[in-house]
């Protein structure tokens, strides 16, 4: 009886195909969903604002616009009406589902509040892709921080 060495093309076919999903996999997970993304890009615009405000000594802000889909950034006047020094845009596929009602505008203090001028203020900004959403949440004390929107 003779025996024979070697393995069959279908065997070679499932190995292929098992590192193909493995592959898949890893790469799904390594790289970060586009509301993640977004919502990181956002939560360093509004900390640069808050920076600028404590280092300046005045009143910086961000405030969503949605008509061109861009976070505006605004220093040295009250109200978040001084004239844009940068936007920051929304990538596409990315919506933003939930914003600050009016925008925040960091005090030299390192406080929050709206950009309409009412009380001390915080709120959740959120970025959906379809496939996950994200959160940035926005501490009227200055504290930032990202999280998966439940």
């Amino acid at each position: 009886m003779r025996t024979q060495a070697g393995v069959t093309l279908l065997e070679v076919l499932l190995v292929v195909a098992l590192l193909t999903l493995l592959l898949v996999g890893t790469v799904r997970i390594a790289t970060p969903a586009p509301a993640r993304r977004a919502a990181t890009s956002y939560l360093h615009a509004v900390h640069g604002q808050r920076v600028t405000a404590l280092l300046t000594g005045a009143p910086s802000g961000v405030r969503y616009d949605p008509q061109t889909a861009t976070f505006e950034r605004y220093e040295g006047e009250r109200g978040c009406r001084a004239p844009t020094r940068e936007a920051v845009g929304v990538p596409p596929g990315v919506a933003v589902t939930r914003t600050l009602r009016d925008g925040i505008e960091w005090l030299p203090s390192g406080s929050g509040r709206s950009c309409h001028g009412s009380g001390v203020y915080g709120g959740r900004v959120r970025f959906d892709d379809g496939r996950e959403a994200w959160d940035v949440i926005v501490a009227s004390s200055g504290r930032l921080r990202t999280e998966r929107a439940r």
